[in-house]
């Protein structure tokens, strides 16, 4: 309460109650439900729903209008409105007390009431309640009801999200439901994100063969957007050069024997053969680098500092400075332009870390570890890189590049005895490992809590001195080992991937779009004897199985890989 004084010297005080608004609220929606001076009523189904047009006419421009004119609905005090009574409920709820429940059951249908009402503060909340929940599940149903001109900026960014995750998306039912005019919309686009050509051809036969009756007519016109001279070659040779829609289908044949002569085409002599390598958009052949750092000399049994950059694309390798620290069994992870090497083995376990950075073009020493550690998993998220258990070792710790400092969290609880892996997906942490009690284990972690949690068993377990990999894909992390495994997160459930080529051992392995590539390890012959592995092994997600796609002319076994983004600057 503030008092002053008026020009002739009269005391005034300004007084505010703090909870009139509360209460005024809460009087508000006592008199709608007892429907005490109710002038109004909105019918929806079997429902009637009883209100006061004042209220209405201060939240809703549409009633507004509607009352200031001498309309039906204002002579007769009611409305009937064809929409969804829990949405309109929602809205109600809203208007009567500056609040309501939003969820993915009633989000549509108090979206398109609150844009049919004019409340607009609503339509905004829901749509940015819809661009936070869009998923690979929903994307498409999303798309769809946005596809209309009042929420013209939710659909582009829905579309932008679609194009931006197409590789991933190419098996959804969602997907395989468009129609032909959609499906051609996206594989005609120059933004589609395919990772590799080999995506957009497999989106096109997909949707063709998901009803191959009603849709072959389709088949050329799809076929004549895949950018067939751009599809790796392995994939064009064992997959689709044999489909017999395109085999059967004289234009379609006519699009092969130009892939297949472009790509035996001296790579000088390319840009002049076929127009459609002119001005291939990015999005349709991205660049894939794999940095290979660090391992062990079998001949030796010394560990390296070597660092070697694996082009995925042209199957070229090229050298990177070399690390500080001579390292076998540590772990790599790339965040925001630099490259981050931690832990390891050289004799004994290490605490030290390093950072390569594009800028200065070398690797400098950070903080260590508060835990020496190997064989341990790595994975970022929000911005931290943790790392995870490894070689006798349940401790976690999290390094925030801002500060350069490393924070200890939570122990998992299961003490690993020889190699652990982790992964990120969504909004957690997940490791995996072989405990003391001799059983696999998946434990899940969430950094927002600060809370591990037993997750799952694989059911055929690790061997005790067994080192693997774990990568995460959607919602499925990918346990490859000698019994390799994937385990849905959303079901909790284990299901076995096929074999890896090559019997090998102590390799590395990464993601890369929705392929899963193998590189090194050693063939174990007989005790203390071992041969390096010079095969790269691709795996494909969607077509479950390994392919040899490289024979490497490097000798790499007990390093660590990791995946360096297009925006990597080697020069």
């Amino acid at each position: 309460m503030a008092a002053e004084n008026n020009n002739n010297g009269d005391a005034i005080e300004n007084i505010e109650n703090s909870g009139y608004s509360n209460n005024f609220f809460q009087t508000l929606r006592e008199l709608r439900r007892t429907e005490q001076f109710c002038d109004f009523s909105l019918k929806v189904g079997d429902e009637t729903i009883h209100v006061h047009k004042v209220v209405l006419s201060i939240a809703s421009p549409y009633f507004a209008a509607m009352f200031q004119h001498d309309t039906k609905e204002k002579a007769e005090s009611t409305i009937k409105l064809e929409c969804e009574a829990t949405g309109l409920k929602a809205i109600i709820e809203y208007i009567y007390s500056g609040k309501t429940a939003l969820t993915e059951e009633n989000i549509f249908s108090v979206c398109s009431i609150s844009d049919y009402l004019q409340i607009e503060w609503v339509k905004n909340q829901c749509q940015q309640f819809i661009k936070r929940n869009l998923k690979h599940t929903n994307c498409f149903q999303v798309r769809k009801f946005a596809d209309q001109p009042s929420f013209k900026e939710l659909r582009d960014h829905i579309h932008n999200y679609i194009l931006k995750e197409f590789h991933k998306l190419i098996n959804e039912e969602g997907f395989l439901q468009l129609s032909f005019e959609e499906i051609r919309e996206l594989i005609k686009d120059d933004q589609l994100c395919v990772k590799f050509e080999d995506n957009a051809y497999k989106a096109a036969i997909n949707w063709i063969k998901h009803n191959l009756n009603g849709r072959n007519v389709h088949l050329i016109e799809l076929m004549s957007h895949v950018r067939f001279a751009f599809v790796r070659t392995e994939f064009l040779r064992d997959h689709i050069v044999n489909e017999s829609a395109l085999k059967n289908n004289l234009q379609c044949n006519q699009y092969l024997v130009q892939a297949l002569t472009y790509q035996i085409t001296p790579a000088i002599k390319r840009s002049l053969f076929w127009s459609q390598a002119k001005a291939i958009p990015i999005n349709r052949t991205e660049k894939f680098n794999v940095l290979l750092a660090g391992g062990m000399d079998l001949k030796s049994r010394a560990c390296t500092t070597t660092c070697r950059v694996y082009d995925v694309t042209d199957s070229k390798i090229f050298a990177l400075p070399n690390m500080n620290t001579n390292r076998w069994g540590h772990s790599l992870i790339s965040l925001k332009g630099g490259l981050y090497s931690a832990g390891g083995n050289n004799g004994a376990a290490l605490r030290t870390a390093e950072c390569y950075s594009s800028s200065n073009k070398k690797w400098n020493n950070i903080t260590s570890m508060t835990n020496a550690r190997y064989n341990f998993g790595i994975c970022t998220y929000n911005n931290f890189i943790y790392v995870v258990g490894g070689y006798q070792n349940s401790t976690v710790e999290k390094y925030d590049p801002a500060t350069g400092n490393w924070y200890n969290c939570p122990n998992t609880p299961v003490e690993y005895i020889y190699c652990s892996r982790a992964a990120s997906v969504e909004n957690s942490i997940y490791s995996l490992g072989r405990g003391s009690d001799g059983v696999t284990s998946c434990t899940r972690f969430d950094p927002r809590e600060g809370q591990w949690c037993k997750f799952n068993e694989k059911p055929t377990g690790l061997h005790p001195q067994e080192r693997f990999e774990l990568v995460s894909y959607g919602p499925s992390l990918f346990c490859v080992t000698e019994d390799s495994a994937r385990l849905d997160l959303r079901i909790n459930k284990w299901d076995s991937m096929p074999s890896t080529l090559c019997k090998r051992t102590n390799y590395s392995a990464v993601i890369i779009a929705n392929d899963i590539y193998i590189f090194g390890g050693e063939l174990e012959k007989l005790v203390n004897c071992s041969e390096y592995v010079r095969s790269v092994e691709r795996y494909n997600i969607h077509d479950n199985e390994w392919t040899s796609v490289d024979l490497m002319n490097i000798e790499f076994t007990r390093g660590a890989t990791v995946t360096l983004n297009n925006d990597f600057d080697f020069n």
